[in-house]
């Protein structure tokens, strides 16, 4: 087990550890998403009506002005994406509407009203968090024209797509996607991965497995690293998982960031 997974479970299994990530991934309840009153009014109007075709195109049209579609369902998201898909898909386009049409009018507004899962949020939580707390330990985070040559350890200003391309066209380096931060110190680069899992199982095992995939295939001078935090220390598969990473393979508690950061130099 290397140091920094050895030191996050003592961290995890200490009092206070959920106390401590909550100041940086805090959960509090997230407000609703009202939709304005002619909406909703044709929201009754087609429901009543029938229109099966006519309520789902309202429902899916909604969804690209931030509401969230009444009900959790994989091919509303899909069509949401990719509208040409319906016309192509009838009978799972009919199905979806029936499941619409077999719900109260009123759940179905409720819905398309509810707040954002929270676990969307945590990603831009950590953000702000890094934006606000290295800056205060003059750390700074630079823009990519004074970064390529900063040297003392900076933040590069920018996340995702931005860091996918810094990576790829400054480093040398091919990533599959874009990642959550990116931090420089003399010739060593870390591009990393910041994660908060609630649950185990489905997708966000899958998470954490790509997560370890990253880790893995990114060593030396530019290093990949997971900032883990939630069901992660605590659920004894993951733990397992995160055991089996070598000494130059660092997966961590976000409160211990700094402190990997501060050991490279």
């Amino acid at each position: 087990m290397n140091e920094w997974v050895r030191r996050s479970l003592e961290l995890a299994n200490a009092e206070g550890y959920l106390d401590r990530v909550a100041q940086i991934y805090p959960a509090a309840a997230l407000p609703v998403r009202p939709l304005n009153e002619q909406v909703k009014e044709s929201i009754q109007s087609l429901h009543e009506q029938g229109d099966l075709t006519s309520l789902l195109e309202l429902l899916l049209k909604i969804t690209k002005e931030g509401h969230p579609f009444p009900i959790e369902h994989p091919y509303a998201s899909i069509f949401r994406q990719k509208p040409a898909l319906v016309k192509k898909n009838p009978l799972v386009f009919r199905e979806l509407g029936e499941i619409i049409l077999s719900m109260p009018v009123d759940d179905v507004i409720k819905g398309a009203e509810r707040p954002i899962d929270i676990n969307r949020v945590m990603g831009q939580a950590f953000y702000n968090w890094l934006r606000n707390y290295f800056p205060r330990r003059r750390i700074p985070i630079l823009p990519r024209s004074r970064f390529i040559d900063y040297e003392d350890g900076a933040f590069f200003d920018g996340r995702n797509s931005d860091i996918l391309g810094y990576v790829t066209q400054t480093l040398g380096r091919t990533l599959e996607r874009g990642r959550d931060f990116l931090y420089r110190i003399g010739d060593k680069f870390v591009i990393g991965e910041a994660r908060f899992l609630s649950t185990s199982g489905g997708s966000q095992t899958r998470d954490l497995n790509e997560t370890m995939e990253f880790i893995e295939g990114n060593k030396g001078r530019i290093i990949g690293l997971g900032v883990l935090d939630g069901i992660v220390w605590f659920n004894k598969s993951y733990v397992g998982k995160l055991s089996n990473l070598g000494y130059d393979e660092p997966a961590l508690t976000v409160l211990l960031l700094e402190d990997f950061l501060k050991s490279l130099g």
